[in-house]
C-alpha cells in the first residue's frame, strides 16, 4: 500500500489464470528464478516478451547467471517486439528442481540490459495445461536493499501448491537475511522439504548469484505455511532484486482447487501510501477479490474510501486483507481506493471467473501526477504465452484530464472510450475499463495515466499493469547532529529543495514543522511531504530513537469488566527505543491471585510462566505477547473485586524509562447474582457457579 500524495495503486485483473505485463521502462531487468511445487504443475511452457516505445531499433542482450557472454541477443522497436523463448517446466534457469532449492547458485536468474542505455519493457509469461502466470520486471527500481515477501494466503492442500521467493545480487560479497516470519515455517533445500528451519537466514551471493526460498504446502497444509510467511522481511547490504508469490496457491480451504501468482515487487523506499484497486471478476464472497496490504512500519492505520476511521491498524511485517465488500460493486472493473498513514505493500488478488480457482496475483505499484501521458505499446494484447486470447486494458486517469483527450488504439484503429467510474473517498482520479481489444495497445492522453491490460481464452488468461515507479522524486533523509535523542536534525540528503515542506512522525502531521529540516523530539517514525507545482511526494520513512536505553511496556486488556469464572486476554508489547540493542530481556508478569493461568502467546522468544524471555531487542523492534487467564473473586462477600495485572522487565542494561510505561492493566470481576425461587411457600436460593 502512491508514493506521491497523489500516488496512486492500480490494479487490474485477470480472467481465470492470471498472467502480468510488463509494468517499468528501464535499461536494465533482473529476472530471479522461482520454484514451483510441482515440476509443469503451475508453468511448463513460458517466455519472456520485449518491447520499448522506440522508433528506432536497439540492441537487447539476454545473461543467464553469472555468464559474461549473452545467451540470446535481440534487435526491438516499437513495431518489432522481440519474444524469448524458454525451456519448459524446471529449466533451473527460471524455474529450478529440488537440487537447485535452499542453495546458493551460479547459473540461474535472467538479465536483460541494454548496452545503449534504451529503454525497455521485460514481461515473462507461463502457462501449464490448467494454470498460468506472469511476472512484470520493475527494471532498475527493482533494486534495493529492504523487502517484504509478498503473497497472500494460500489455502487448501495440494501436491502443487508452494510459496516462492527468488533473490538476486547484482554486486559481490553481497549479505542477505531473511527474518520475521513464523516460527514455524520450514524452507527446502534440495529434496527436504524442511530443510531450514531456523528463525532467521543469513545468505552471502556475489553478482549475478541467486537464491530460491520455498515453503512447500503440498498434502500437509500448517498455519505457517499458509500464511506465516507473508511479511518476512529481506535485508541485504547491497542492492539486491527478488521475486516472490505462489506457484501454486489455493483461495478455499480444505480443497485442491488452485491457481498460480507471483510477481516482482520494488523495495520499501520506493512505496507509498494511497491506491485504487480495480475489481476483478471473481465471486460476491470475496474469496478471490481483496486488496492486501503489508506493512513496513509499526502503526500503520489503513482507510477505505474516504473513512476516517482505519479498518485496520498494523505492525511492522503484519497484513490485512481488505474485505472484497469494500469494492464499489461486484462488477467487474468495479474500484475501491486505499490509503495509509505510512508507507506499504499493496497486492490484490482477482480473480476471471467466480469459481474459487481462477484467482491471480498481481503486486500494485504506484502512479502519481508526474506519470508519463502516453503507454506505448502493449504487444500483441491477445498472445498468452503461445495461446490467442481476448484482450482488455483498464485505465486509470486524472479527474482533470478531458475524457476526449484519452485516446486507445489496437489493431482495428481507435477505440470507443466508454464513460468514466468515479472513486468513492477522492477527487483525483477515474477509471476506465475496455474489453475485447486486439493488436498492439497503445494510450495518449494529456494528463497522467496508468495502464492495464487483460485477456482470456477459456481457462488461460493474461493481465498486468503499466506504471511508473521512476517518475517521483527520490526523496531520501538523513540525520545529522547527533545521530539519536536529543539532538538529531532530519533533512533531505541530497540538500534538493522544494514549493513547500511538512513534516510528520508516526503518521501524524506535525504543527508548525513546515521547513527542509526539522529537529526530533519524541522516539519514532518520520516523513516529509514535499510540494513541487501542483504535486506532493512523500521521503522515505526514517527512525530516530534515544540515545540511552529505553524499553516501552504497554499492557492492555479485552474486557475489564467480567462475571466470576469468566476468562480474560491480556496484551502486552514491548519496544525498544534506544538505538542500541537490548540484551538479555526478560518481561515478567506475575498473575495476581484471583486471574489463573492458562495460555500465553509470543511473537518472539520464548515463554515460561511467568517469564517471556526475548534474548536481545533491536533498535525501534516491536514484540507481542497475549496471556489467557480465568478471573475470580478471591473473596466470596464482597459483589464485585478489582484485580491488578502488571508487567515488569529486566535487561543487561538500565532503563531509564525516558518514554512512559503502561504495564498495568485492571479488570473487575463481578459476583454472579444468584436466584431466589418461591414454590409452595419456601424459598429456595439458587446460587450460580460457573
Amino acid at each position: 500500500m502512491i508514493s506521491a500524495k497523489k500516488g496512486l495503486y492500480l490494479l487490474f485483473f485477470l480472467l481465470f489464470y492470471c498472467l502480468g505485463a510488463k509494468a517499468q521502462l528501464s535499461d536494465l531487468h533482473y529476472l530471479p528464478p522461482l520454484r514451483q511445487g510441482q515440476n509443469n504443475g503451475a508453468i511448463q511452457q513460458q517466455a519472456v516478451y520485449l518491447s520499448t516505445p522506440e522508433t528506432t531499433a536497439f540492441t537487447v542482450n539476454v545473461y543467464q547467471g553469472t555468464q559474461a557472454t549473452p545467451v540470446a541477443t535481440f534487435s526491438i522497436s516499437n513495431t518489432t517486439p522481440a519474444v524469448y523463448n524458454l525451456g519448459n517446466g524446471n529449466n533451473d534457469v527460471t524455474l529450478v528442481s529440488d537440487s537447485n532449492t535452499g542453495v546458493v547458485l551460479t547459473n540461474s536468474g535472467l538479465r536483460f540490459e541494454a548496452p545503449g542505455g534504451n529503454n525497455f519493457y521485460v514481461n515473462y509469461r507461463g502457462r501449464s495445461g490448467s494454470q498460468a502466470a506472469s511476472l512484470t520486471s520493475k527494471g532498475r527500481v527493482a533494486l534495493g536493499q529492504n523487502f517484504k515477501w509478498g503473497g497472500v494466503p494460500n489455502l487448501g492442500s495440494h501436491v502443487s501448491k508452494s510459496n516462492t521467493l527468488g533473490i538476486m545480487a547484482t554486486e559481490d560479497n553481497t549479505t542477505i537475511t531473511l527474518s520475521g516470519y513464523d516460527p514455524d515455517c520450514e524452507f527446502r533445500v534440495g529434496s527436504n522439504r524442511a530443510g531450514i528451519t531456523a528463525d532467521t537466514f543469513t545468505i552471502t551471493l556475489d553478482q549475478n548469484e541467486s537464491f530460491v526460498f520455498e515453503t512447500y504446502i503440498g498434502t500437509s497444509p500448517t498455519l505457517a505455511h499458509e500464511r506465516g510467511w507473508i511479511g518476512a522481511s529481506i535485508v541485504s547490504d547491497k542492492d539486491i532484486a527478488i521475486s516472490n508469490g505462489s506457484l501454486n496457491y489455493g483461495r478455499q480451504a480444505g480443497s485442491s482447487n488452485r491457481d498460480a501468482g507471483i510477481d516482482q515487487p520494488v523495495p520499501e523506499n520506493r512505496l507509498g501510501k494511497e491506491y485504487v484497486f480495480v475489481r476483478g471478476n471473481g465471486n460476491s464472497n470475496g474469496w478471490t477479490e481483496f486488496p492486501l496490504i503489508i506493512a513496513t512500519e509499526n502503526n500503520t492505520q489503513v482507510f477505505v474510501n474516504g473513512s476516517a476511521t482505519p479498518i485496520a491498524t498494523l505492525n511492522d511485517g503484519d497484513f490485512f486483507e481488505i474485505p472484497s465488500s469494500n469494492y464499489s460493486s461486484n462488477s467487474v472493473g468495479a474500484n475501491m481506493y486505499v490509503e495509509t498513514s505510512k508507507d506499504v505493500y499493496a497486492y490484490q488478488c482477482m480473480a476471471g471467473s467466480n469459481q474459487a480457482y481462477t484467482q491471480g496475483l498481481n503486486f500494485v505499484a504506484p502512479v502519481n501526477c508526474l506519470l508519463p501521458d502516453t503507454m506505448d505499446n502493449i504487444p500483441d494484447i491477445r498472445d498468452a504465452a503461445g495461446i490467442n486470447i481476448n484482450g482488455g486494458v483498464t485505465i486509470i486517469a486524472a479527474t482533470t484530464t478531458p475524457d476526449s483527450n484519452i485516446v486507445v488504439t489496437d489493431g482495428g484503429g481507435t477505440v470507443t472510450l466508454p464513460a468514466s467510474s468515479a472513486v468513492a473517498g477522492t477527487t483525483d482520479w477515474k477509471t476506465f475499463y475496455l474489453p475485447n481489444l486486439s493488436g498492439d495497445v497503445s494510450v495518449q492522453s494529456t494528463g497522467p495515466i496508468a495502464v492495464g491490460f487483460f485477456g482470456f481464452n477459456g481457462a488461460r488468461g493474461v493481465a498486468g499493469y503499466y506504471s511508473g515507479f521512476d517518475t517521483v522524486p527520490d526523496i531520501n533523509l538523513q540525520i545529522t547532529g547527533n545521530s539519536c535523542l536529543p539532538g538529531a536534525v532530519l533533512e533531505i540528503a541530497s540538500g534538493e529543495s522544494f514549493d513547500a515542506y511538512q513534516w510528520y512522525g508516526d503518521g501524524v502531521l506535525i504543527p508548525g514543522a513546515t521547513t527542509s529540516s526539522y529537529t526530533a523530539t519524541t522516539p519514532g517514525d518520520y516523513y516529509l511531504r514535499v510540494t513541487r507545482g501542483p504535486c506532493s511526494y512523500d521521503s522515505n520513512s526514517i527512525a530516530v530513537y534515544n540515545c540511552d536505553p529505553d524499553i516501552v511496556l504497554n499492557k492492555s486488556v479485552n474486557n475489564s469488566s467480567v462475571q466470576d469464572g469468566s476468562n480474560v486476554t491480556f496484551t502486552i508489547t514491548v519496544q525498544n527505543f534506544w538505538d542500541d540493542p537490548v540484551t538479555n530481556l526478560v518481561l515478567t508478569d506475575i498473575l495476581p491471585d484471583g486471574l489463573t493461568f492458562i495460555s500465553a502467546t509470543v511473537t518472539s522468544g520464548t515463554f515460561t510462566n511467568p517469564n517471556w524471555n526475548l534474548g536481545t531487542l533491536n533498535p525501534g523492534q516491536l514484540e507481542t505477547m497475549t496471556i489467557t487467564a480465568e478471573a475470580r473473586l478471591t473473596n466470596i462477600y464482597l459483589s464485585s473485586q478489582t484485580l491488578t495485572n502488571t508487567v515488569t522487565n529486566t535487561q543487561d542494561q538500565t532503563d531509564l524509562n525516558i518514554t512512559a510505561d503502561d504495564p498495568t492493566a485492571d479488570v473487575t470481576v463481578n459476583m454472579i447474582a444468584p436466584t431466589t425461587v418461591i414454590s409452595n411457600r419456601r424459598i429456595t436460593i439458587r446460587v450460580n457457579k460457573n
